[in-house]
């Protein structure tokens, strides 16, 4: 038994082995989550993320940057299609191209994109969420890749007599190389989007300020 413990602050546990840093629990976190105490962003946490880059896409309707954010994605599928087919070559890329395949088989380009952009406008407006680049880029990878039903199936649970969903996890590299690709894509454009929110923000504090003050010389 190893006499190393768990370098995760306040864990305490003993490592899972001599030559890992982190106890069982957190080496399988490191793995599914890009850190070690990285927690999964859940789709209801997204949410208002998500409606804040629709409603910046609403505002924006022709605007010619949604079709070329499409376009790149299309390119990413086009990309990710050819490198699936291929016997050799790196196979976690591949594992990641059939990752790509599988969402775009399954889920609309736009409802991909407004993903990746509400991603980035939550990690601008709450940076300590994500631990590490790495984390945000796994779990980027995690949410869209959650918009496809693909990777889920269905066992029966004798115990309980019941279908129950597993979930089949990506390997922790292609979850990084599917987000680095996302990131590369479309991370300006939130950043982008993000400095616009901020900007309203910043106007609809002001008007309020004034407002305020108007108020208070009235005689």
């Amino acid at each position: 038994m190893t006499a190393r413990i768990c370098t995760v602050p306040n864990c305490g546990s003993p490592a899972a082995s001599d030559f890992s840093p982190h106890c069982r629990r957190h080496k399988s976190t490191l793995r599914r989550h890009g850190a070690p105490d990285q927690s999964g962003v859940t789709k209801t946490e997204l949410a208002p993320y998500l409606a804040r880059i629709e409603a910046r896409i609403a505002r924006n309707p022709s605007n010619e940057t949604w079709p070329l954010t499409e376009e790149i994605w299309a390119s990413i599928v086009a990309e990710a299609g050819a490198a699936s087919s291929r016997r050799i070559g790196n196979r976690y890329e591949r594992s990641a191209a059939n990752e790509i395949v599988s969402i775009a088989q399954d889920v609309s380009p736009a409802t991909v994109i407004a993903t990746v952009l509400a991603m980035v406008l939550m990690w601008r407006d709450r940076p300590r969420r994500f631990r590490t680049d790495d984390a945000l880029r796994v779990q980027i990878a995690r949410r869209v890749r959650a918009l496809s039903s693909r990777h889920v199936g269905l066992r029966y649970d004798h115990r309980t007599g019941q279908q129950v969903r597993i979930y089949r996890e990506m390997t922790p590299k292609a979850a990084a190389l599917l987000g680095r690709k996302l990131m590369t894509a479309f991370g300006a454009i939130g950043l982008r989007l993000a400095d616009l929110d901020a900007r309203d923000r910043k106007a609809a504090t002001e008007t309020k300020q004034r407002l305020a003050t108007a108020i208070s010389n009235l005689q």
